[in-house]
């Protein structure tokens, strides 16, 4: 298979050796193909352009910007730098939206059972568990958490594909160079706008 698609297809998806995985609970890991589905269905949302500076992009985001206080930035990093070699994951809770002036107060590291290095899936128990936390508290998901080992902090197709909190935001972290980078998104039905996360 070559390394691009065409038309609305992504560039195909990359194959950590032992997937499709199971982790030692049991619980299934999507194999490579369906990985790809999802990564399609993010290029044909993104009007099938993948580039960096072709995504389709929608209305602006008020506010253009978000406050991330630096513990929980540091948390972050030092979570998502201990799932290295492969990619980690959590969430960002808050009180309010982001759209809505809301700051998180908390980051919940997730266990990523895909354990791969080009992709997440976090843990069904450990999610259904935060997220009944999360509602018994009358919080919101302030932002999706994950980090890309190698590329940079934008989301890919796979990201798009699979975006299903149109509320919250999409942070990435790039273990690409030092000191890590990081970065938040909006993915609203394939369109794909930054937020500037500011450290206050």
């Amino acid at each position: 298979m070559s390394d691009e698609r065409a038309g609305d297809r992504a560039p195909d998806v990359l194959s950590s050796a032992d997937e499709p995985a199971v982790t030692g609970d049991g619980a299934a890991v999507p194999g490579v193909d369906a990985w790809q589905q999802a990564a399609d269905r993010g290029a044909t949302a993104a009007g099938g352009s993948i580039g960096v500076t072709g995504r389709r992009v929608g209305a602006p985001w008020v506010p253009a910007s978000a406050s991330l206080p630096p513990r929980l930035h540091a948390e972050v990093i030092d979570w998502l730098r201990g799932a290295l070699p492969d990619e980690g994951c959590g969430v960002l809770v808050s009180d309010r939206t982001p759209e809505n002036g809301g700051v998180p107060s908390r980051f919940v590291g997730m266990r990523n059972t895909a354990a791969s290095p080009y992709r997440y899936l976090m843990d069904s128990e450990e999610l259904l568990r935060v997220m009944l936390e999360i509602d018994d508290a009358d919080e919101v998901v302030w932002a999706i958490v994950h980090s890309h080992v190698a590329s940079p902090p934008y989301p890919s197709p796979t990201d798009i594909g699979l975006a299903a909190y149109p509320d919250a935001l999409y942070v990435l972290a790039s273990f690409a160079s030092e000191p890590p980078e990081l970065r938040a998104w909006t993915i609203v039905d394939g369109a794909v706008n930054e937020v500037v996360l500011e450290r206050t």
